[in-house]
């Protein structure tokens, strides 16, 4: 009888150990799943700043490509009136 008593409290202690290591594992689990979740987060928040910066590196390239063109436009318009540059009172280029 002292023999099952014993390995009964044996059995009892081991089953203690083993509820124990499984609830260390359940935590550790839980907490890679936060760390997880948070890393996921984290990534889409860079994919939508990634996104805007596009966005805005596209207006600026549209409002460089813009400046570019008006830029030529005033050259060119100089360079024409620059050939009658100066005019004489009644007198055509």
């Amino acid at each position: 009888m002292d023999e099952l008593l014993r390995e009964r409290d044996v059995l009892n202690k081991n089953m203690l150990k083993a509820v124990n290591a499984t609830q260390k594992q359940i935590d550790l689990v839980k907490l890679h799943e936060q760390a997880k979740r948070n890393l996921e987060e984290e990534i889409q928040n860079y994919r939508e700043e990634a996104q805007k910066q596009r966005k805005i590196i596209f207006q600026l390239e549209k409002e460089r490509d813009r400046y570019i063109n008006e830029a030529s436009d005033l050259t060119q318009k100089t360079d024409s009136v620059g050939k009658c540059w100066p005019l004489t009172v009644g007198k055509q280029c």
